[in-house]
């Protein structure tokens, strides 16, 4: 656990570090770094060995600072599915799974990015401080209080834990975005609701898919903290309601 929590300190501190600095190529850089290490982990839960699909989805990616941020992020997201399906069609490959990258993690980072792209680094410093509020009340709330099991698919979360986290992430999510975000108040309540009802699902979603191939974590990358996967799951399930709150 001390392990853990270390780990998780220090990518804290380096993404302060980052969002301080706020230099929108090298930003754009680490996203593509994350969206390549992301795809290639989803490729062992998925059980797909077609590396040429992180070449892809870069690919797609390097448009993004060149279209509209959040109001155009879905025309390349759409165009990255059709060019796919086409080429799927066009070689009459019969694994369908090889699309499903691109429908997570793929949209959600180029979502995550297209956030960043028109409301700045405030915007992703209130999803982060909102998932990691609500992940953290569920933790503890679940621990001293949590009795009753919340989904088969991942045993280890209970119902009054995720009440907790609801609650505790709800709080801290409308306190952040009142401070960081310059948009109406009604706005900040139903993303902030959102974002944590969506956060807890993309946690739920990423388990779902590790008992699916058999795995603890998604990757090694990041020690006792897993993979990329294990660390962005909420954040990308939570910028999906982010987003069609902001549109």
């Amino acid at each position: 656990m001390r392990n853990r929590i270390m780990v998780g300190i220090a990518l804290f501190v380096a993404f302060l570090v980052i969002a301080v600095l706020d230099i929108f190529w090298l930003n754009f850089i680490i996203f593509g770094a994350i969206l390549a290490l992301a795809v290639l982990e989803s490729l062992s839960l998925y059980n797909l060995k077609q590396k040429s699909i992180v070449v892809i989805a870069v690919v797609f990616f390097t448009l993004l600072p060149f279209v509209g941020g959040i109001q155009d992020v879905f025309k390349i997201i759409i165009l990255n599915l059709v060019v796919v399906a086409s080429v799927l069609a066009y070689s009459k490959n019969e694994n369908l799974k090889l699309i499903l990258p691109f429908i997570y993690p793929v949209a959600p980072i180029f979502i995550l990015f297209a956030i960043y792209q028109s409301y700045g680094v405030s915007a992703l410093f209130w999803l982060i401080f909102t998932i990691i509020a609500s992940d953290s009340g569920a933790y503890f709330v679940g621990k001293f209080f949590g009795k009753r099991s919340f989904s088969p698919s991942s045993p280890n979360k209970t119902l009054e834990g995720v009440c907790g986290g609801l609650i505790i992430g709800i709080i801290f999510g409308i306190i952040s975005g009142l401070i960081l975000m310059d948009i109406a108040f009604i706005i900040v309540v139903l993303c902030s609701v959102g974002v944590v009802i969506f956060g807890i699902f993309g946690d739920l979603f990423e388990s779902y898919l590790k008992r699916l191939a058999g795995v603890k974590d998604s990757g090694a990358l990041l020690g006792e903290q897993g993979g990329i996967l294990d660390r962005i799951d909420g954040y990308l399930f939570g910028v999906l309601a982010m987003y069609m709150v902001l549109i």
